[in-house]
């Protein structure tokens, strides 16, 4: 070790000349190469001479902190540190890194105290021939150690991905031999891939601890600019590359407003796949990976850059994607897809909180932007109510199509009643905030006891909604001449109405109890208001006032009290056979309340004046229905189906 740092202490005093300096260094290196080997014949004690070199250069390094007297000459036992350093890169070239945990820290151990002594050697500016000298063969070794430790850690960040590459192509040549596996198969495949998915980015655990070593002996030399850009430009060709198997360079922003909506609800899908696959799996996976391999605290601004370049760039091109379909022309059928980008964003926040700042209020802009459509698109389903406004009544006073579409659209909406109550409560701060505050104040003391009120802000858009539409109802029920056709439309509409809110958990909970009993006692009042309308004259025929006549029953009154009963009977039979009450336990109960009404009525007064009509033919002629058979015929009425009651009787 003397021999040789007295031999450069001669070559430097005598040449600074490149081309000398170069065979010296070539030189040195073959000797520290020769000795390292002759000197150590067997591992062990190879291991105690780099250690004993290493407490050496530790003792250098503590020795150029402290304030003494300045450094002349370099200690004999760190004179041949670079070249044995050298001899490691040399080693490291041939058998890489990542394969024996315990060489790899030697060598970055190494590194690092051969970057610390170049660093303070340059801070202290020493002029010092010997001293120089040393830090000119540092310095080299140590940016041939660095190129190595940067060609590794590219050459390990891209090991992963060319393992998953070859994965993806064995097990698609097992696939292809093996194509007459069975669905149980496919099953235990398709968890296997789910399983892989999770563990993304998939770095064995030494791996990571390489990487780590690796990135901080880079940043200790001084090296975080290439090691910040090795790391970033490989896991940017990664995420590249996990992208375009799930199809995102097929996802076009200029073609948005060109393309029908059936196709943009293709590209929207594979949209909320590939974002929801981000915040679930890539993201995740990305800042898990950049912590582990950055996880010292003084490199907190290092791996909130590296995230936030990494999703920045991919994230802004799924905003440019939401802008421009929220550019498109609206429409009613718009609104479910554009509240699953709304839900897509907002589950991507909390996967890129560790991103900029500016990056998250990006998303949150274009999911506000998403949420405004919405509440546009919400409200074209008002205006559609308003304007429905035909002329033509519903045959048979059937349920319309307005509160089917209505009560179809209601409930597929309530599915998102959380993302809408948001999107609403959102709206309705803006519009308040927007207003002078004594136009809302009176509103509010109106309602403040009102239980519709309190509810939420989607739930005041629902009943509002339900407000329109029985209106709208209400309306239309005018268009139908007949008033019992009438109150027939309105149970019609309104046990639709009730049905879909009481088969909802979502609507109903919205809606509210007093609404629901509200609109169950409308119904009974339409049922009333049906029965008074249509059986009312009915049961006055059987009325026994005025049939008397001097004390005696007058046969020509009975008689046409029983014609007139008869006429109307049949009348009403005609007509509303034909009628339609769709929901069968209405039917019914129509049905059964209108025999509980009529039939007695009619045995009644069939059994008590039936006697004073002659027998025969002239009671045949006026008597014309049987007390059962009021009942069969009753059976009769809201089918939508008219029975001969003629045909029936034979």
């Amino acid at each position: 070790m003397e021999k040789s740092g007295n031999h450069h202490a001669n070559e430097s005093s005598e040449t600074h000349d490149h081309k000398s300096e170069d065979h010296e260094n070539k030189q040195h290196s073959d000797e520290s190469e020769q000795k390292l080997h002759s000197s150590t014949p067997d591992s062990e004690s190879s291991e105690q001479s780099l250690v004993q070199v290493m407490e050496a250069v530790d003792d250098f390094i503590k020795a150029l902190s402290s304030e003494k007297d300045p450094l002349t000459e370099i200690p004999p036992a760190v004179e041949s540190f670079p070249e044995t350093v050298d001899s490691l890169v040399s080693k490291m070239e041939s058998s890489g890194l990542g394969r024996d945990e315990t060489e790899d820290s030697v060598f970055i151990d190494a590194v690092n105290r051969i970057s610390k002594s170049v660093m303070r050697l340059r801070e202290l500016k020493l002029d010092s021939t010997p001293v120089s000298s040393w830090l000119n063969r540092a310095s080299s070794v140590q940016h041939r150690a660095v190129s190595l430790l940067d060609e590794e850690f590219r050459h390990l960040l891209d090991r992963s991905r060319e393992e998953k590459k070859k994965n993806i192509n064995d097990g698609n040549n097992s696939d292809h031999n093996n194509s007459s596996t069975n669905d149980s198969d496919r099953c235990v495949l398709q968890d296997h891939e789910e399983e892989e998915e999770e563990s993304f980015p998939d770095f064995p655990p030494e791996s990571i601890s390489t990487l780590k070593k690796i990135a901080g002996a880079m940043i200790s030399a001084g090296y975080e600019a290439e090691c910040c850009m090795s790391y970033e430009m490989s896991r940017r060709h990664a995420f590249k590359e996990e992208l375009s198997e799930v199809g995102f360079e097929g996802i076009n922003v200029e073609d948005v407003q060109r393309i029908g909506w059936e196709s943009l609800e293709g590209e929207i899908a594979s949209w909320i796949s590939i974002v929801r696959r981000c915040s679930t799996v890539l993201f995740p996976g990305e800042l898990s990976l950049c912590n582990a391999v950055f996880p010292d605290q003084d490199h907190a601004s290092i791996r909130k850059r590296l995230f936030t370049g990494l999703v920045s760039a991919v994230t802004i091109r799924f905003l440019d994607f939401s802008g421009a379909v929220v550019l498109t022309k609206r429409s009613s059928e718009k609104l479910f897809k554009f509240l699953d980008m709304y839900e897509t964003l907002r589950d991507l926040i909390p996967a890129v909180e560790q991103s900029d700042s500016d990056l998250i209020q990006e998303i949150k802009l274009a999911q506000t932007r998403l949420g405004e459509a919405a509440v546009t698109i919400f409200g074209e389903l008002e205006k559609s109510i308003k304007s429905d406004n035909g002329r033509t009544p519903v045959p048979s006073g059937a349920v319309h199509p307005l509160t089917r579409y209505t009560m179809n659209y209601l409930k597929y909406a309530c599915e998102y009643k959380e993302t809408l109550d948001q999107v609403f409560q959102h709206y309705e701060s803006n519009q308040t905030d927007n207003k002078p505050e004594p136009e809302t104040k009176p509103k509010q003391q109106q309602r403040e006891d009102d239980e519709e009120y309190k509810v939420s802000a989607f739930a005041r858009q629902m009943i509002r909604v339900m407000e329109l539409l029985d209106a709208n109802l209400e309306i239309k029920s005018k268009l139908y001449r007949d008033p019992s056709l009438r109150y027939i439309f309105l149970m019609n509409n309104g046990r639709y109405i009730l049905q879909k809110i009481k088969g909802s958990i979502e609507i109903r909970d919205l809606m509210g109890q007093s609404w629901t009993r509200k609109r169950s006692t409308e119904l009974r009042q339409y049922h009333k208001s049906y029965q008074r309308e249509t059986w009312g004259k009915v049961l006055q025929c059987m009325n026994q006032e005025g049939l008397q006549v001097n004390g005696k029953v007058s046969k020509p009154v009975l008689k046409e009290r029983f014609k007139i009963f008869n006429t109307m009977f049949d009348e009403i039979h005609k007509t509303q056979s034909t009628w339609i009450v769709s929901d069968e336990q209405m039917q019914s109960e129509l049905r059964v309340s209108i025999s509980a009404l009529v039939i007695p009525a009619y045995r009644s007064f069939f059994g008590r004046y039936k006697q004073h009509l002659d027998s025969g033919k002239q009671t045949d002629k006026y008597v014309k229905y049987q007390p059962e058979d009021i009942e069969s015929f009753i059976d009769d009425l809201f089918d939508g189906n008219p029975t001969s009651m003629a045909r029936k009787r034979n």
